[in-house]
């Protein structure tokens, strides 16, 4: 389907996916289908096969892979297409974010101060 709409020197430079054995392109249904199937029977709602790809960007960031990689795995040329549409925050990665802050901001300086403040009030 698609190869007959391109000409032979276009088609040899597309690398897909979703093919049948000779090569000619197969569709996504193979693996939509059981995707609807299997989110339908576990009751998720609102939830497209194509979210699986932030899902799978965000998880492998978190885990301490660099962005430049996970941008390379996901095949965009730029890194902030990733940081823009595939990473998501999650509550578990806002709330290391404020336990690193902390520590950074803690010091034996600023207890002090802290400390001598509700001392004098």
């Amino acid at each position: 389907m698609v190869r007959e709409e391109l000409s032979n020197k276009e088609s040899e430079n597309i690398d897909l996916i979703f093919t049948k054995e000779n090569g000619l392109y197969l569709g996504t249904d193979i693996t939509r289908t059981p995707f609807k199937i299997i989110h339908n029977e576990l009751g998720i709602k609102k939830c497209r096969f194509y979210d699986l790809r932030g899902s799978y960007a965000t998880k492998i960031l978190n885990s301490g892979v660099e962005i430049r990689d996970v941008a390379d795995l996901l095949g965009h040329r730029n890194i902030e297409t990733t940081e823009n549409f595939y990473i998501s925050s999650t509550e578990d990665s806002r709330k290391y974010a404020s336990e690193v802050f902390d520590n950074i901001s803690k010091s034996e300086t600023i207890d002090k101060i802290i400390k001598y403040k509700i001392d004098i009030e």
